[in-house]
């Protein structure tokens, strides 16, 4: 399945490995939400749902429309349910109320009732919400009396909406919801879109962030890509694994050294955290361990959609387990980035203060932490503050990690 997809990004002009792993999250977010009976057990082993949710967050410029334009892979089977709901209206009696509109593909300028609305409507059918830019669903999330994070919280994990109104006494509930998100903005607007942090929300979330130097690439006349071609064949390939799962529950299992392999990540990363060699809260960890088995199960339901097979239990790959694994830890890493430069303050952006530019550029093209912490110490900063500077740098792709997690060099 990896084969299939990063074809798919190198058709969409994704040539480098950091373009691709942004289309890749895109692709299986979207995936996520047209799979409502794919399921797979959790650590208590009840019945998960593999919905995603995704930020991409890149300067302007960075050409984030490759992931906004994944809509185009949900907008036949958007069609096919507008085509059904016209239908029954226009089949009923001129005076009776319409039930609630099912509807799939849906924007962030939407408010809290009609999230629950379509929520409430949509049950098994397929719901995503896709915002190009973020401050649309933050102008709707503070709204409406105190928007709907809350909702969003929930739908993420499958639990129990409800809203109860006055007005014609009326009642909506949603049991069991399966909603996918995949929003892209700039940094400024992620700080709006994410915080406050300590809520759950933004933990939900899969990440990529490339804050580095946007540069100006060349128009030509001559060119062999034909992406609107290529999104239009895997819409039709979307519609058909709707079509191929929609009336049939499907479970999917994993092996032992799987988990063995997901169980060793948790807990390295969270004596990481522990430690103080990462300062990110624990529950981003969390939900990516529990992502790796959602991002598994896509894979699995994808790879047995193109071979046609139609068990109602299927067994997830150690090549789609390993290609999940490395989108979730590459998320994950991004989250970190983030984590660390995300301010305190209402507004910021992610620059280079003199302290940061006294400890970049006294270390070596190729450093260690403990370079960088003692350089930091030089100049009268704690080991936290280095840590947040090494972030910052990360996320603005002045230094990448290389070896492990304490050796770095510059790019």
């Amino acid at each position: 399945m990896e084969r299939r997809i990063i074809d798919l990004c190198l058709s969409l002009g994704a040539i480098e490995h950091v373009e691709q792993m942004s289309v890749v999250k895109g692709v299986l977010t979207a995936a996520s939400a047209i799979l409502p009976t794919v399921q797979f057990k959790d650590r208590e082993h009840r019945d998960t749902r593999c919905n995603l949710y995704y930020a991409c967050i890149a300067n302007a410029g960075s050409n984030k429309s490759r992931v906004g334009n994944l809509d185009k892979l949900i907008l036949p089977i958007h069609h096919e349910i507008k085509r059904q709901e016209d239908e029954i209206r226009s089949a009923l009696p001129k005076n009776e109320i319409p039930p609630p509109r099912r509807n799939v593909l849906i924007s962030g300028n939407i408010t809290r009732a009609r999230v629950i609305e379509h929520l409430c409507a949509n049950k098994d059918v397929p719901l995503i919400v896709v915002d190009t830019e973020m401050d649309s669903i933050v102008t709707s999330m503070r709204a409406d009396h105190g928007g709907f994070r809350a909702e969003l919280r929930k739908a993420y994990h499958g639990e129990f909406i409800s809203s109860s109104k006055i007005t014609g006494d009326l009642l909506h509930e949603a049991h069991n919801p399966h909603m996918s998100i995949l929003v892209t903005g700039t940094y400024d607007q992620c700080i709006n879109y994410l915080r406050p942090l300590g809520d759950g929300f933004a933990s939900r979330h899969l990440f990529d962030v490339n804050l580095s130097k946007t540069v100006f690439k060349p128009y030509s006349a001559v060119s062999q890509l034909n992406p609107n071609l290529q999104l239009e064949l895997w819409a039709t390939h979307f519609l058909r694994m709707w079509e191929f799962y929609r009336k049939r529950d499907v479970l999917v299992t994993f092996t032992e050294n799987q988990y063995e392999l997901l169980n060793e990540f948790g807990a390295k990363e969270e004596q990481s955290i522990n430690d103080g060699t990462d300062n990110n809260s624990k529950d981003f960890l969390y939900r990516h361990v529990l992502m790796q088995l959602k991002l598994s199960s896509i894979l699995t339901a994808m790879s047995a959609y193109f071979d046609n097979n139609t068990s109602s239990v299927l067994y997830c790959s150690d090549e789609n387990f390993k290609f999940a694994f490395q989108v979730m830890n590459n998320s994950y890493s991004h989250a970190q980035d983030l984590y660390g430069v995300l301010p305190t303050e209402k507004e910021a952006v992610v620059a280079l203060n003199d302290s940061a530019r006294l400890v970049f550029d006294g270390v070596g093209d190729v450093f260690t932490a403990k370079n960088a912490y003692d350089v930091g110490k030089s100049i009268g900063l704690a080991p936290r503050t280095v840590r947040d500077i090494l972030s910052k740098l990360r996320t603005l792709k002045l230094i990448e990690r290389t070896v492990s997690k304490s050796d770095y060099k510059k790019l």
